[in-house]
């Protein structure tokens, strides 16, 4: 989860504000000026601007956040006319996060056990565990490095890291896990972490069905020992709000899983 903090100052002239994922630019046609985002990542962000003019008007109010779905470009943040004769200034700051703020969890989506199935594993902490997970809703399963993990949910594989061969149970390794980002179709991500170094088996803009495998757990990040970790979250424009998940953990069997319990993927 990123979250960045821009602020821009306009005389008449040209600007712009770039980061990795955004590009943030104006045009000027006649008397109106425009100011664009282009989204470069395969994630949604969520933009906030707060705009402070002399001389300008609006052509309609700001909304409090402007979503911009994945590689979109030219998605309109606000106008401007330009009075005539007259001098002008303004400046505006914007933060970005990723995620999209008007996702709405599917609280009835049924989720898949995040691993092949007929393996059996133990899941050692889960929402709100006293561990490492206060205030999160996150699951934590034990299992040996190497073991395949597979998508608990369909949806688009936005983001990987698989670089990283760093684990101790420390929070000096807190920004070492490898990871895939998947999103999905409600607007919400999950994250698989602690992978193995070039574990990924998917690629970023894959396509990936529910039970697809996507990585090889490991130990990597801010661990004990080796685990998968998993959550399910969205942005609410200033932070991550993550949700409790559903899975079936054995035929017709549905509901939220239980901290000490072994479960077994099923046919």
């Amino acid at each position: 989860m990123i979250r960045v903090f821009f602020l821009l100052t306009l005389v008449p002239g040209f600007c712009l504000g770039q980061t990795d994922a955004l590009r943030i630019y104006e045009e000027r046609e006649d008397r109106l000026i425009s100011v664009f985002a282009d989204n470069n990542a395969l994630t949604p962000h969520t933009i906030v601007i707060e705009v402070e003019s002399k001389g300008l008007k609006s052509v309609k109010p700001l909304p409090d956040n402007i979503v911009i779905s994945g590689q979109k470009k030219r998605q309109l943040l606000a106008q401007f006319i330009i009075p005539e004769n007259r001098g002008w200034t303004f400046s505006y700051k914007f933060e970005y996060m990723e995620g999209d703020v008007n996702a709405k969890h599917d609280d009835d989506f049924v989720y898949q056990l995040p691993f092949e199935k007929g393996k059996s594993f133990r899941m050692t902490q889960g929402y709100n565990g006293r561990f490492t997970h206060q205030g999160v809703n996150a699951l934590d399963f034990t299992m040996p490095e190497g073991e395949t993990v597979v998508a608990a949910r369909e949806g688009l594989v936005v983001q990987i890291r698989e670089d990283s061969n760093r684990g101790c149970a420390s929070d000096r390794c807190i920004q070492d896990s490898n990871f895939v980002r998947i999103l999905h179709s409600d607007g919400t991500m999950a994250e698989y972490h602690h992978l193995q170094k070039n574990g990924a088996l998917v690629s970023t803009g894959d396509v990936v069905k529910k039970g697809q495998a996507i990585a090889k757990s490991g130990a990597t990040g801010f661990v004990s020992g080796p685990h998968l970790h998993f959550l399910v979250f969205k942005t609410d424009g200033k932070k991550q709000i993550d949700f409790k998940t559903r899975f079936e953990f054995s035929k017709g069997r549905i509901g939220f899983l239980k901290t000490g319990e072994r479960y077994t993927a099923f046919d």
